[in-house]
């Protein structure tokens, strides 16, 4: 089967029924990236968007650690990813997302507040024309002895950031997955009187 880029826009690109942001109305989560080498200035602007996320009391409880394709590191994350994950080999850099627990009174929004800063990383990597897929299926053990992650840093999500890939080359597995359009709910959202 020789699909391509452009009939995988045409089954997972979003249809809104209102208007939204274009980084919205394009951003997918593909399983298939090109491994091609995302410039440093890039890579800043996408940490720095995440940097201005809103937080609980300005607490910003978030912490990134980050790894090039072809990089010790980014071999040993994907060594602690899921068989389901494994896709993420061909991105070209993985960004591991740590919430870091902070408290004010009864509240932690440490969890949201990490969601709030991915969301923000998203979607300017979406906007500088970067695909993103977030990841949950991972040893975090495993991940935070090869990595000597900070032990005030929890891992919760891993990110795979580059360009859409070739889906020519694509296992047919994968391609099945990819291929499917996954509708969005319609029934999330009730006026109250």
């Amino acid at each position: 089967m020789n699909t391509t880029i452009e009939e995988i826009l045409k089954i997972r690109k979003p249809r809104p029924d209102y208007p939204v942001i274009e980084e919205i109305v394009a951003r997918f989560s593909p399983r298939h990236f090109l491994n091609e080498e995302i410039n440093i200035n890039d890579i800043n602007s996408i940490f720095e968007a995440a940097r201005f996320a809103p937080s609980g009391w300005n607490y910003e409880p978030w912490y990134f650690y980050w790894s090039k394709n072809g990089e010790r590191s980014f071999k040993k994350i994907i060594a602690c990813l899921g068989k389901y994950n494994r896709y993420a080999q061909s991105a070209s850099i993985l960004v591991v997302g740590c919430f870091i627990k902070q408290f004010k009174g009864k509240k932690s929004y440490y969890r949201h507040d990490l969601g709030a800063a991915v969301m923000s990383l998203v979607l300017q990597a979406q906007h500088l024309g970067y695909y993103s897929r977030q990841m949950g299926e991972f040893n975090k053990s495993k991940l935070v002895k090869m990595l000597k992650i900070d032990k005030t840093h929890n891992p919760f999500v891993i990110i795979a950031i580059g360009k859409l890939g070739e889906y020519k080359n694509i296992d047919e597995k994968l391609l099945k997955r990819e291929m499917d359009p996954r509708p969005r709910k319609k029934d999330f959202v009730k006026k109250l009187d």
